[in-house]
């Protein structure tokens, strides 16, 4: 709501909500857990300069919201389409993909209420599975090629249902 403020009052500063899919931070290492074992960011996980570029992005092309991962895109779509099944498929996947196979137990240092010392890392252990790039958020933030990709959808449509008209 702030930002309707700031832009009826005429001032020059946009808000982007940026929202990330899962990231591989080091969020899942050091922060406290009950689970038994370590957490993980839900796959498909990106690296953290997919949320950097977003972020860049967001700075140099005002915008109200945008997603940093294409799963992230995904989930929204899937919230909008159908609750209801969004709710089923996290039910079976969302608290078991957020777990790993390592031991981790409730007196591990965490960093709820501090810092931990010497951990100033930006990657997480996740590196081996995290994604460089998102192909959704290179169209997110290529809006050229979202249109045109978007024409072409339509086309194809069109001539689809031309194709089926003509066929009758």
């Amino acid at each position: 709501m702030r930002s309707l403020e700031l832009r009826r009052d005429g001032v020059p500063i946009s808000v982007t909500n940026v929202m990330p899919a899962g990231i591989n931070t080091p969020l899942f290492n050091k922060a406290r857990t009950r689970l038994g074992v370590k957490p993980m960011p839900v796959p498909p996980i990106y690296q953290p300069s997919v949320v950097a570029e977003v972020i860049l992005h967001a700075a140099e092309n005002p915008t109200r919201d945008i997603m940093a991962g294409g799963a992230g895109q995904m989930l929204s779509l899937m919230q909008r389409l159908s609750p209801a099944l969004l709710d089923a498929v996290l039910r079976r996947t969302g608290f078991e993909g957020q777990k790993t196979d390592e031991a981790k137990g409730e007196d591990a240092p965490d960093n709820l209420f501090g810092p931990i010392e010497n951990y100033d890392k930006v990657g997480g252990d996740f590196s081996a599975q995290a994604k460089p790039a998102s192909r959704g958020n290179w169209l997110e933030t290529h809006p050229a090629a979202r249109r045109a990709l978007k024409g072409a959808a339509l086309a194809g449509a069109t001539l689809i249902v031309i194709r089926g008209l003509r066929r009758r």
